[in-house]
């Protein structure tokens, strides 16, 4: 009788690590899965680690760099950001100070080139191949901007995240470059203003409080196409 309980003991022994080969069978796959799953996010880089800016080198080329624009998806849109305090040096002249069609992208003269103004302009011109401001056009395509909806602002201090929210075409004289707005009910009708005119509702909201980022391009016949993002998030250097 002994002998047969031991038997019977070895056999549930076995069953019993049969079933855990089995569940270790399913579970480690499964557990391989997410492991590579984790490493895949690890080894993506969070938006403001996606570009490392040598403001140092840029700045020994022309202290007037502010910044650097970078979209996402649209590789012709990854350009320094430059300020002069007027809006006419850098519509024809590069980075070195040479005699350029295409320019630099720039803050409007009007502004503070921190960024923190409660509605920031920058311009670049309209280039046939899509260089400078010339992609901006895109938006106006089906399907663009659900591709495109964000881009950043790195400068020596920060990472400022934009989300777009609105865009059309307007006059040269259009109330779409004022500046100097404080965080009131004025901002605030302007932004509502922008909303109604955009050619896409693209569900985004903005208010007083926020802080607008206006890109400003020409769209012929005396037009400017202009696209308004919105600061979603922001990053300091070194953080």
């Amino acid at each position: 009788m002994k002998r047969n309980r031991n038997i019977g003991s070895l056999l549930l022994m076995a069953v019993g690590l049969l079933l855990m080969a089995a569940a270790l069978y399913e579970l480690i796959p499964a557990l391989l899965a997410y492991k590579r799953a984790d490493d895949t996010y690890e080894a993506l880089p969070v938006w403001y680690e996606v570009l490392q800016v040598d403001f140092e080198t840029l700045k020994e080329a022309n202290p007037d760099v502010i910044g650097w624009i970078y979209f996402d998806n649209i590789e012709q849109i990854d350009y320094p950001i430059l300020y002069s305090g007027d809006d006419e040096t850098y519509l024809h002249t590069d980075l070195y100070g040479n005699a350029s069609k295409s320019g630099c992208i720039f803050m409007e003269g009007n502004n503070v080139p921190d960024f923190n103004d409660c509605h920031t302009i920058l311009y670049g011109h309209n280039m046939k191949n899509g260089s400078m401001f010339g992609s901006l056009k895109q938006y106006k395509n089906d399907g663009f901007y659900e591709k495109n909806a964000y881009f950043t602002v790195f400068t020596e201090d920060a990472a400022y995240r934009y989300q777009i929210f609105a865009y059309s075409d307007v006059p040269e004289d259009s109330d779409v470059y004022t500046t100097g707005y404080l965080p009131d009910e004025t901002f605030d009708g302007f932004l509502t203003e922008l909303l109604k005119s955009s050619y896409k509702d693209t569900g985004v909201t903005v208010g007083k409080d926020d802080k607008v980022l206006t890109l400003s391009t020409c769209s012929g016949d005396g037009l400017r196409f202009v696209v308004h993002a919105v600061r979603v998030d922001e990053h300091e250097s070194g953080v």
